[in-house]
């Protein structure tokens, strides 16, 4: 699939409830075990698209790494790719990142796609997405770690 690469964040629509069938999505770790979305139901979702060819995805990477240090026990984070699992495992032995990144087949649930990278969605513990965005963002920031914060209590 081709997609473009966004300097620019772009804010998407948010506040669609994910439909019930997205919860079959399957994707792998990058020791290929299967993980359906299922078992993030009920939970606050950090989801990341992104590709290692993709300059936004990487400069994004730092700030997401700093956000999972803090809230990994509270929030599911997936950082998806749509690349071959030995590029991915590539990259990640080249980096320092500790970070949950998957790898996902053609099947990528409609409300989830997206021609553009990166992109990423807060999804809240009752399913909605609540913040959508294209291109990279301070993912560190004070406004989303207040969103968090106040997503983890609902």
């Amino acid at each position: 699939m081709g997609r473009l690469m966004s300097y620019t964040s772009v804010k998407l629509k948010a506040e669609k409830t994910i439909p019930e069938n997205t919860y079959n999505w399957e994707i792998k770790d990058l020791n290929g075990k299967t993980h359906a979305f299922q078992e993030n139901k009920g939970k606050v979702v950090f989801l990341n698209l992104w590709a290692t060819w993709c300059k936004p995805c990487l400069k994004e990477m730092p700030d997401i790494q700093a956000l999972y240090n803090d809230y990994s026990d509270k929030v599911s984070f997936m950082l998806v790719s749509e690349e071959e699992s030995i590029k991915v495992k590539g990259f990640v032995s080249k980096k320092s990142y500790r970070l949950p990144f998957y790898l996902a087949d053609d099947h990528m649930p409609e409300i989830f796609k997206s021609t553009t990278i990166p992109t990423t969605y807060i999804i809240s513990k009752q399913g909605k997405i609540v913040m959508a965005e294209n291109g990279a963002i301070d993912w560190n920031s004070e406004e989303v770690r207040r969103l968090l914060e106040k997503l983890i209590v609902e």
